[in-house]
C-alpha cells in the first residue's frame, strides 16, 4: 500500500471527470484574421495624422514693457517714485553716484569747479570782445559818417567852382572876340586865360580832395566789415571753446551722477533696487507697463526644421502656466506673424521664456507671433487678465500626412542616403 508506485500512481490520478471542447473551426481563425489585416491596412491607407510640436513662449504686450538696467556702476541715492505710479516719459526715476573720491575730494566736484571756473573765464572774454566790437564799428562809423559830411561840403564846392570855371571860359572867349575886335589888348586877353587856367588848376585839386572823401569812406566801409569779420570769428571761436566746455561739464557730471528717467509714460511696474544699494551695468533698475494696452500677444520660439510649416492663420492650443489645464483646459489662439530670418541670442535674451542653447551645435529659433482669441480668463466670477510675461507653452500643429507614410519615413531616409548626386 506505501509503494513508491502505489503513492505515485494516487498523485497522478484525476480528482474530477475530464471534459474536452471541441476545436475551433479554421474557417472562423481565417476569416478572423482576413478581417483584422483588413481593417488595419484600410486604417493605414486612409489613416492620417497630423505631427505637432509643444514650444514654449511668454505673454507680452502691444506697445510691450520698457525694461530698463543699469549702464553704469555705482551707489542709489535717490529715488523719485514709488512702485504703481502713474509716471510721464522723461520723469526721474532713480538717481545713481557714480563718483570717485581721492585725497584731494570727490574728482567730478573738482573737475567740475575748474571747467565752471574756465566758463565764467571764457564769458567775460567773450562780453569783452562784443563791447571792443562795438567800440571799433561805433569809432569807424563816426569817421565814416565825418567823411561823409566833409565829402557833401566837397562836392557842393567843387559844383560851384565848376560853374565858376564856366563863367570863366565864358569871359575868356569873349575877352578873345573883343582882342580881335580890338577892344581890348593882348594882355588883358592874356591875363584873363592865365586866370582861367589857374582857376581850372584849383578846381582839379578840389575835386582830387573830393574823391579822397570818398574813396576814405569806401576804406572805411571795407574797415567796417573786415573789423566786424575778425571779430566775429574770434567770439565764434571762443564759443566753440564754451560749447566744449559744456560738454566737458555734462561728462562730468556724467562721472558724478546719473539720473535715470522714464522712457515712456505708464505705471511702475516692479523697482528692483532701493536707495543705498551698489548696482552694476546691466542690472535690472525698473520696468514700465503702458498705461493703455492695446491687446495682448504671444512670442513662441519655434526651431527651423518647423518653420516651413507655420503660416499666418494657423490655430493652435495655449496652455497658461499661471492658468493649469487641468482646471481651465487650453485656448485657442492663431498665428499672427512668423519671423523671416532666425532670432539674435541678444534679442532672446530679453524675453524670459525664450529657450536656452545649451547643445554643441546652436539650434536656429524663429521668432513667432500669436494673438489669443481670449484676452481675459473668468473664473470663479472674476475676471483674471493675461498679464506680461506670462509663461505659456502651446502646441503647433504642422504637417499632415498619411499613416503608412510616417510609417516608410524611414525608408526615404535610406533611400535619399543611398541615392546619388541630383541633376537639375
Amino acid at each position: 500500500m506505501f509503494r513508491k508506485e502505489a503513492l505515485e500512481n494516487r498523485r497522478q490520478t484525476w480528482c474530477g471527470r475530464a471534459i474536452l471542447l471541441p476545436d475551433i473551426p479554421a474557417w472562423l481563425i481565417a476569416g478572423l484574421c482576413v478581417l483584422f489585416f483588413t481593417a488595419f491596412l484600410t486604417f493605414v491607407m486612409t489613416g492620417t495624422y497630423t505631427r505637432r510640436i509643444n514650444v514654449t513662449g511668454e505673454v507680452t504686450t502691444s506697445p510691450g514693457p520698457a525694461r530698463i538696467y543699469s549702464g553704469v556702476q555705482g551707489t542709489v541715492v535717490q529715488q523719485f517714485v514709488t512702485q504703481g505710479l502713474l509716471i510721464k516719459k522723461g520723469a526721474p526715476v532713480y538717481r545713481i553716484d557714480v563718483s570717485k573720491s581721492t585725497s584731494r575730494g570727490v574728482v567730478s566736484d573738482n573737475q567740475r569747479k575748474d571747467i565752471e571756473s574756465q566758463l565764467l573765464r571764457v564769458g567775460d572774454i567773450i562780453s569783452r570782445l562784443e563791447a571792443s566790437k562795438q567800440n571799433t564799428l561805433d569809432m569807424l562809423e563816426k569817421q565814416k559818417s565825418q567823411y561823409s559830411e566833409a565829402l557833401s561840403r566837397s562836392s557842393a564846392i567843387v559844383r560851384r567852382a565848376e560853374e565858376g570855371i564856366r563863367i570863366m571860359k565864358n569871359n575868356m572867349d569873349n575877352y578873345r572876340r573883343y582882342q580881335s575886335r580890338g577892344l581890348i589888348n593882348k594882355d588883358q586877353l592874356t591875363n584873363q586865360v592865365s586866370l582861367y587856367y589857374q582857376q581850372q588848376n584849383n578846381l582839379l585839386g578840389l575835386s582830387g580832395q573830393n574823391e579822397q572823401n570818398a574813396l576814405q569812406i569806401t576804406s572805411l566801409e571795407s574797415q567796417i566789415q573786415t573789423q566786424a569779420a575778425e571779430f566775429d570769428n574770434r567770439i565764434y571761436q571762443m564759443e566753440l571753446q564754451r560749447y566744449e566746455l559744456h560738454k566737458e561739464l555734462s561728462g562730468t557730471d556724467a562721472g558724478g551722477e546719473v539720473i535715470v528717467r522714464a522712457p515712456s509714460d505708464g505705471v511702475i511696474d516692479s523697482l528692483s533696487v532701493t536707495v543705498g544699494q551698489m548696482v552694476s551695468a546691466g542690472d535690472s533698475l525698473f520696468q514700465v507697463i503702458p498705461q493703455k494696452v492695446n491687446a495682448y500677444f504671444l512670442v513662441l520660439w519655434v526651431p527651423n526644421d518647423s518653420v516651413p510649416y507655420i503660416s499666418p492663420g494657423d490655430r493652435l492650443n495655449v496652455r497658461y502656466e499661471a492658468f493649469p489645464s487641468g482646471k481651465f483646459g487650453q485656448f485657442a489662439a492663431t498665428v499672427d506673424t512668423v519671423s523671416k530670418i532666425p532670432a539674435s541670442p541678444q534679442e532672446m535674451l530679453t524675453y524670459q521664456g525664450a529657450p536656452k542653447n545649451t547643445q554643441a551645435v546652436p539650434v536656429p529659433w524663429y521668432k513667432v507671433i500669436v494673438r489669443p482669441e481670449r484676452q481675459t480668463i473668468t473664473y470663479g466670477g472674476k475676471t483674471l487678465p493675461l498679464e506680461n510675461g506670462m509663461k505659456a507653452q502651446s502646441t503647433l500643429f504642422l504637417e499632415d500626412r498619411k499613416i503608412y507614410q510616417w510609417m516608410l519615413s524611414p525608408l526615404y531616409d535610406v533611400k535619399y542616403s543611398a541615392a546619388g548626386p541630383v541633376h537639375g
